[in-house]
């Protein structure tokens, strides 16, 4: 790399690279050195990537060996923000953890607990795993991060993922892999963001602004995700209950009427006690929900997404452009009417029938309808192990 591209890069005259205390020469011995220990990195690298294909919980994995061109600008950027830093060709590969990156992608959130756990068992950690959360995130997904022996740290532009840094000896020599565990939608904001601000556009203002706004939405986008693999979960453990209990229950009924059979009572009683068993209700199921594998379901009715959808239907209904709908009379006889027709032609009991339209059309008109909208807007999200 030339000296006028980090000059350049940087917007550096030769004085202020000299004031820095940097050296060419040294960048140029990193670089020589650097460029012959790239195949043995590389090599590292791909040893780590096989063996963490072995964890289910890993949608993907991705893969990177930091360019020549980046180790230089990092170690300039590096001495631009701590001028006291020293970096140099004998100390950069401890300085640098980052130049073998290997980033681990799952679908949900709580899919982390499994690459963690299968991490923590199999590789020895250089240093304490670090947890980068958002401002504003809640205290029980911080919590979890330290009772899962990680280090919490909030990150100024809310980039969401877990670090490790694992020290492997594949060729009876040290090496340090970063691993990063992040979902796949914080990897498509991080990406974004990199391609965007990183490393020379981080101050300026609209491109922050822009890039919180695009944060947050994936955040909401990895929440509504885990709302929608837990109440796929719970939906299928109720009807296994359901069937479970319809199971039970049916056992019963065979066991009481094979008794019914031997009881010595006439043929009438046995009739009627078979009709009151073959009237028995299917059990109702409570169901009892355990969602302590999604530490991260949050309510998403207090989200900012959810909030900013009631508010948005909110001002609609008080809108000049929401009017009431008026039914006439001559469409209420029309309606009563076809209702009447499509009874009779599913076979309903004209009686009951008749009874049922005598009272007339109970659907309140929309302005009426308005507040039970808004009382199931305001309904808070279902407590574990309740409905």
């Amino acid at each position: 790399m030339r000296k006028n591209d980090i000059l350049n890069r940087f917007s550096l005259s030769e004085d202020d690279f000299l004031q820095l205390g940097l050296s060419w020469d040294e960048l140029k011995k990193i670089e020589k050195e650097y460029d012959k220990l790239k195949p043995t990195l590389d090599s590292v690298g791909r040893f780590v990537i096989d063996q963490m294909i072995g964890s289910p919980a890993i949608h993907s994995l991705n893969y990177r060996l930091k360019t020549t061109e980046h180790l230089l600008e990092k170690i300039v950027r590096k001495r631009m923000e701590n001028p006291d830093r020293l970096i140099s060709h004998e100390n950069y590969r401890q300085e640098l953890t980052d130049l073998v990156g290997i980033r681990a992608l799952h679908l949900f959130k709580e899919d982390w607990q499994g690459i963690h756990k299968y991490i923590c068992e199999n590789w020895d950690l250089s240093e304490t795993p670090v947890a980068y959360v958002r401002s504003g995130d809640s205290k029980r997904i911080t919590d979890y991060y330290r009772k899962s022996d990680c280090l919490v740290q909030e990150h100024k532009y809310g980039y969401r993922s877990v670090h490790y840094l694992l020290r492997t000896r594949p060729k009876n020599e040290d090496f340090l892999v970063e691993v990063q565990v992040r979902t796949l939608f914080e990897e498509a904001w991080g990406e974004i963001d990199h391609r965007v601000r990183y490393p020379h556009e981080q101050d300026n203002e609209l491109l922050v602004r822009l890039s919180s706004i695009l944060n947050r939405l994936s955040g909401d986008a990895d929440e509504l995700g885990s709302y929608m693999r837990y109440f796929r979960i719970r939906d299928k453990r109720r009807q296994r209950e359901h069937q479970r209990q319809l199971d039970e229950k049916n056992k019963v009924i065979a066991r009481l009427k094979g008794q019914i059979e031997n009881l010595a009572i006439d043929t009438q009683a046995k009739i009627e006690m078979n009709q009151d068993l073959a009237g028995l209700a299917e059990p109702h199921v409570e169901g009892s929900e355990n969602d302590a594998d999604f530490p991260w379901l949050n309510s998403f009715i207090d989200s900012e997404l959810f909030r900013g959808i009631r508010s948005s239907i909110s001002d609609y209904f008080n809108s000049d452009s929401f009017q009431p709908v008026e039914i006439s009379p001559r469409d209420l006889r029309m309606i009563k009417e076809t209702q009447r027709e499509l009874l009779n032609a599913m076979g309903a009991d004209p009686d009951k029938v008749s009874a049922l339209l005598e009272r007339g059309p109970e659907l309140p008109l929309l302005p009426e309808n308005l507040t039970g909208m808004e009382k199931l807007l305001d309904s808070p999200e279902p407590s574990a192990g309740k409905e």
